[in-house]
């Protein structure tokens, strides 16, 4: 073999090196800075972190969302809620006036749903919270650990495990389809 074949041959063995160099970085940048982005759920009006509210202050969730025992659905706070405290908490922050020209302009701040159940069932928060006893993580997650929440489609074998395991109504009329 002549010595240009040679160099030529061993030149060739770098560019399978680099190219396997350029694939694990892209899966890597995928993995690091892409794939989370998907795990956290759609990207809100405001930027409202979970785990600072419920985790790092202690902030029941009740007190935002006081509607889980007395109402099918928990409800999102109104816009005055979030003044009760950051009338005088960090009030100059960006994310505090973006909020701010909502209440100034009496209109609600239009949050991206997370949270899904299909249309055809009937669900209520009151049996699960106030009779059952159940705590908001059973269903949502730690979110005390999320900045953003991750989105779920709640799916029947969740709902149905679940009222197995705790021995609740699995009668699909009776139950949840209404």
């Amino acid at each position: 073999m002549a010595e240009g074949e040679r160099a030529t041959k061993r030149s060739g063995r770098g560019y399978g090196w680099l190219g396997l160099a350029a694939l694990l970085f892209a899966a890597m940048f995928y993995l690091y800075y892409v794939y989370p982005e998907e795990q956290i759920g759609p990207k809100q009006p405001i930027s409202f972190s979970h785990r600072i509210h419920a985790g790092v202050k202690q902030i029941n969730c009740r007190f935002c969302h006081p509607n889980v025992e007395r109402s099918a659905n928990a409800g999102l706070p109104p816009v005055e809620k979030c003044f009760f405290c950051h009338k005088y908490i960090i009030p100059d922050h960006p994310e505090i006036q973006k909020e701010k020209a909502y209440y100034d302009s009496n209109t609600p701040v239009p949050w991206v749903r997370v949270f899904w159940v299909p249309d055809f069932v009937f669900f209520n928060h009151i049996p699960h919270i106030k009779w059952a006893g159940f705590d908001c993580t059973q269903c949502h997650g730690d979110v005390k650990t999320m900045d953003r929440l991750q989105s779920k489609k709640f799916k029947m074998n969740f709902c149905i495990k679940c009222h197995r395991e705790n021995k609740a109504q699995v009668d699909c009329w009776l139950a949840c389809h209404r």
